[in-house]
């Protein structure tokens, strides 16, 4: 019968020792790792939040400065000893124009009573404008000269006139939507924006705004809304152009990579949302999509920022949130210790069984 070999205590606790290190090791390891995974986790979300507040406000701030464009025009009527003739009107206009990208257009916009209207038409074509007539649209969207109504509210002039002469005599009283604006601009003595609204003239998919600021006769009162509404000249208007105001409102701000949802938020009106997605701090792409509840919901399940902003009296949300791509990006920190910390468990323990095989 064959002796049993002693089983030697040194070799039981060299077992013991390495389970030890292994388990002790994996789980400091997995410690360390989570630790400091939470740390780059809570850094990102400090970085985003303050790359989202820098994109807020740029934007409403260049929103700001496009509305001071509108105060301007504005600003030249309220002045004028005369009326702005047409050539005034093109010059004044024709620096913001250019400044100015989000801007699309600038109008003078007069109330014209049924009496006036000859005498409107007829000032257009000493003006050169030989066509020149009020119209309106029909339900189908059919451009027809304006039916007779009590008052009028053409597109009088127009800049930039290029690619938009068609525009020139629109009667924006035909329009409930640009009547109920300019009707609380008359009210508020402040310039009122609309609802967002599709630009049908543009090949591209595409939204823009009006915005009305109301000019009374000069040298009269106009505190009470009778007074305005008896001395009521009309409106100077701008149409801003949302794409590329958005574009040059995040020029040149460091974004990094994000995505964000723009929309009119003020009723159900406004029924498009503008998505943007950047990178580098560049905008990769841009379209207009159905503002759905369900999706903004999903973004705010999620890390997201968002603030609401007057925009002429009506109220619009910026929604920054982190895109695809942004999410895939990792520091790859706390990995590294991870897999280092396991490592150097594995080489500690493999030391101590090879010094014990030696």
């Amino acid at each position: 019968m064959r002796p049993i070999a002693p089983h030697h205590p040194r070799i039981r606790w060299r077992t013991v020792a390495i389970v030890l290190i292994g388990v002790l090791g994996t789980m400091a390891s997995f410690r360390l790792f989570l630790g400091v995974w939470k740390a780059e986790q809570r850094q990102a979300e400090v970085e985003f939040r303050q790359r989202a507040t820098a994109g807020a406000t740029a934007l409403q701030r260049s929103v700001q400065e496009h509305l001071g464009v509108l105060y301007g025009l504005g600003a030249l009527y309220a002045a004028a000893s005369r009326p702005v003739t047409r050539e005034t009107f093109r010059e004044f206009t024709k620096g913001p124009l250019q400044r100015y990208p989000g801007v699309q257009a600038l109008a003078w916009v007069p109330r014209v009573s049924a009496a006036e209207q000859e005498a409107y038409l007829a000032a257009a074509r000493q003006d050169g404008l030989v066509d020149f007539q009020l119209t309106e649209r029909t339900p189908r969207r059919q451009v027809v000269q304006a039916a007779r109504r009590d008052v009028y509210y053409p597109i009088f002039y127009l800049e930039p006139l290029a690619g938009h002469t068609a525009t020139l005599g629109f009667n924006l009283g035909w329009d409930p939507v640009y009547m109920d604006a300019m009707q609380k601009a008359l009210s508020t003595e402040e310039a009122v924006a609309s609802a967002w609204l599709s630009l049908a003239q543009d090949t591209t998919e595409q939204f823009g705004v009006l915005l009305f600021l109301p000019i009374y006769q000069s040298g009269v009162s106009h505190r009470t809304l009778e007074e305005r509404r008896a001395h009521l000249q009309g409106f100077v208007m701008a149409l801003f152009r949302l794409g590329p105001l958005v574009e040059k409102s995040l020029y040149g701000t460091a974004l990094g990579t994000i995505g964000l949802q723009l929309s009119d938020v003020t009723d159900a009106v406004s029924s498009y949302c503008l998505a943007l997605q950047l990178r580098a701090s560049h905008i990769s792409s841009w379209t207009f999509l159905p503002r759905q509840r369900t999706a903004a919901e999903a973004m705010r399940a999620g890390l997201h920022w968002e603030r609401a902003f007057n925009v002429a009296g009506r109220t619009w949300s910026v929604l920054f949130h982190p895109t695809p791509e942004a999410r895939r990006t990792h520091t790859w920190l706390s990995w590294s210790i991870l897999v280092g910390g396991i490592l150097f468990t594995l080489l500690c323990g493999g030391f101590i069984g090879g010094r014990g095989v030696s």
